[in-house]
């Protein structure tokens, strides 16, 4: 199955108790990816540094955690299971520019090593700005 990928989003709401990602997450990137990813026929996936990698209908939790350069490497081989379980044939992955946005480097380089170990094609899309 072929699949469109964000990362998280700093924003989120603060209501107790659990809300779909989509809704934790007060992102229009995250919206407007979702929705361009339906009228494509393609899974929408969400990246969480804490969460690995979601749909977009997943029930979550408030948190606040941004993926650090040192836990990559552990959050790869369950970003990498998740992938395996959805199937996922291809993936394209939709990011701000990790040169001008040192936070997202975490996010890129865990999806670059689960894509490599499960040998799934990826296409890195940079988006323009730092979009929340």
């Amino acid at each position: 199955m072929k699949a469109v990928c964000t990362y998280c989003s700093g924003p989120k709401r603060t209501d107790d108790g659990l809300l779909p990602a989509r809704d934790r997450y007060m992102s229009a990137r995250i919206r407007d990816l979702e929705a361009a990813a339906a009228r494509d026929g393609r899974l929408f996936l969400i990246l969480s540094g804490e969460f690995g990698l979601i749909r977009a209908g997943a029930p979550i939790p408030w948190y606040d955690h941004l993926l650090r350069p040192d836990e990559s490497g552990a959050l790869a081989p369950r970003v990498a299971e998740h992938m395996r379980a959805l199937e996922i044939s291809a993936l394209a992955y939709h990011t701000a520019d990790p040169e001008s946005v040192p936070a997202v480097r975490p996010y890129l380089e865990t999806l670059r090593a689960a894509c490599a170990a499960t040998e799934t094609p990826l296409e890195v899309v940079i988006l323009a700005g730092d979009p929340p």
